[in-house]
């Protein structure tokens, strides 16, 4: 773990591999743990028990490739006293108007603090300290780099100290016996902050809440509130289509026998709306015209016949569907080169 300490690299793993949960659920509910949350831009919440025990995984983990970093990313994990059948659901919230800053974890599960924590003390690769801030004990997980060895036979051989921290550390609070709360020091100081009612929260961000409400029951929703910053690296990237004019993004990925996916971009304008989604038909015509007669990309041809934009006021939605079938054969297709 020589980049990313404790929860951060769970979420991360835990979205790039494999793995079958238990149907257990947990106590704290998807729409619950933003209750804990800080407010921010965006937020997304996964259902990880839906979406490990979808036939996806069956697909992912059949591919010899990915076996090696799947069983990598459990050995990270249970040398922490975790397993991914642990973790129930997921919230992420970003702030600062920016993805490239570090989110604000919330997870839900069957955790066993005690255990837990004995596990990251006990770690040579976990430096773990922690503090009161208003009763409530946050913990600090630091991964700690190995101090270089010299060659053996020399003089200067001595045994290995561990004695070089690293930069990367991320900070947790036990909220409760079944959620966690990770992230920067200031983050999770924030969360105490927000469950105590000393600061207002994410369920006080009603346009993100009313968005992350549709249709609660899919394996992942997302809603994303765009700033003036954001709008105006898209006013000045270089696209085909103009997005400066969207407001907010929120929307849905569904995982059964197919992935299915439904968002929504919100326009300023009624006529800005029209025009984004008559120049997207138009960049779809486009892709399915150029993969028609390549039979190599034949099963991206299918994925592509399946989306359809369509705009109603000021929103054009998004949908498409890709079959299991469908996506085997396009990760089989890459796995070969």
């Amino acid at each position: 773990m020589k980049r990313m300490a404790f929860l951060s690299v769970l979420v991360v793993l835990a979205l790039t591999t494999g793995v079958t949960l238990t149907p257990a659920r947990s106590a704290t509910p998807a729409s619950g743990l933003l209750e804990y949350l800080p407010d921010g831009n965006a937020v997304v919440i996964i259902d990880f028990q839906k979406i490990a025990g979808s036939s996806l995984w069956a697909t992912i983990n059949a591919q010899d490739k990915l076996k090696g970093e799947i069983d990598k990313a459990q050995s990270e994990m249970s040398n922490l006293g975790i397993t991914l059948s642990d973790v129930h659901t997921v919230a992420l919230v970003f702030s600062g108007g920016s993805f490239s800053s570090r989110p604000t974890v919330a997870v839900s599960g069957g955790f066993e603090q005690n255990l837990l924590l004995e596990r990251l003390r006990a770690s040579g690769k976990i430096k773990l300290s922690s503090e009161k801030y208003k009763g409530i004990d946050i913990y600090k997980a630091t991964a700690i780099a190995a101090q270089s060895r010299p060659k053996a036979g020399t003089k200067s051989a001595a045994p290995a100290k561990i004695t070089d921290v690293a930069k990367d550390e991320t900070s947790f609070v036990f909220h409760d016996s079944a959620t966690v709360v990770a992230g920067s020091l200031e983050a999770v100081r924030a969360s105490v902050d927000v469950k105590t009612g000393a600061k207002p929260g994410l369920t006080q961000n009603t346009q993100l809440s009313n968005a992350l409400s549709q249709n609660p029951s899919s394996a992942i929703r997302f809603a994303l509130s765009l700033t003036s910053s954001m709008t105006n690296g898209l006013r000045s990237a270089d696209l085909p289509v103009d997005f400066s004019s969207i407001s907010m993004v929120f929307g849905t990925v569904d995982i059964g026998q197919s992935i299915d996916l439904d968002a929504t971009l919100r326009s300023d304008t009624v006529d800005n709306a029209k025009s984004l989604s008559e120049k997207l038909n138009s960049l779809l015509t486009l892709a399915n015209g150029l993969v028609a007669f390549d039979p190599k990309l034949a099963a991206i041809g299918e994925a592509l016949k399946t989306v359809r934009i369509v705009n109603a006021e000021t929103d054009v939605r998004i949908t498409g569907s890709l079959p299991m079938e469908l996506l085997n054969s396009l990760i089989s297709s890459t796995a070969k080169k």
